[in-house]
């Protein structure tokens, strides 16, 4: 019976699942395979028991309906083997997906993330976003408005807007020594262009003491 529940180890070496669950799992197909082997161990007993009832009430010279009713006992029996089987098997899954579960919301709840500065100004979706690489740096970005903008990354203004392009831009680039920048549209073109940008000057704390 266990080459019938036996599971292929090497069949679940593709599997997408993480290692930990997939031991989790195999070792409770382990335990339905051993509860499974002592359900049929305990039948093989009781058929036994059948057997030799059935031989001493033949030789006594009673009635053999007495075997009917050995095997309502073995139904019973192993009816309520079965039940008992079932309630294991319901209580071991249920306390093994409540650990699965609950360390995959251990492992998500550590995540924590905070918006630190939001940049608003085009009117669709935005394809690319890139870094210049010389000063000053500004950030770069491509969307589907047709428009590709520069901001500022401190204060999240917009400091230039190219319109160009007659088509979606989806990707913007930055040379990495001069204010040129490198956009691609869906219009099949690709355009450089050059910019001068002045950052806006930050703004002084007020002194509160």
């Amino acid at each position: 019976m266990s080459s019938d529940l036996e599971w292929d180890q090497s069949a679940c070496s593709d599997s997408k699942l993480p290692s930990s669950v997939r031991s989790t799992l195999l070792e409770l197909f382990g335990q339905i395979e051993r509860e499974f082997e002592n359900l049929y161990i305990e039948n093989l007993e009781l058929r036994r028991e059948i057997d030799t009832l059935n031989e001493r009430l033949a030789a006594e010279g009673q009635a053999i309906d007495g075997a009917e009713l050995s095997k309502g006992q073995l139904k019973t029996k192993a009816s309520h083997s079965t039940s008992q089987l079932s309630q294991k098997l319901k209580t071991t899954y249920k306390a093994s997906t409540s650990k699965i579960v609950s360390s995959f919301k251990t492992t998500t709840s550590r995540a924590a993330c905070q918006l630190v500065k939001e940049y608003i100004g085009h009117r669709d979706g935005i394809w690319d976003v890139s870094v210049a690489k010389t000063q000053p740096v500004v950030l770069g970005t491509a969307s589907a408005d047709h428009t590709a903008l520069l901001w500022s990354i401190e204060t999240g203004k917009c400091l230039v807007k190219y319109a160009g392009h007659v088509g979606s831009v989806n990707s913007i680039k930055f040379h990495p020594s001069e204010q040129l920048a490198l956009t691609a549209s869906g219009d099949q073109t690709a355009h450089i262009w050059r910019y001068a940008v002045q950052l806006p000057t930050p703004q002084p704390v007020a002194d509160t003491s």
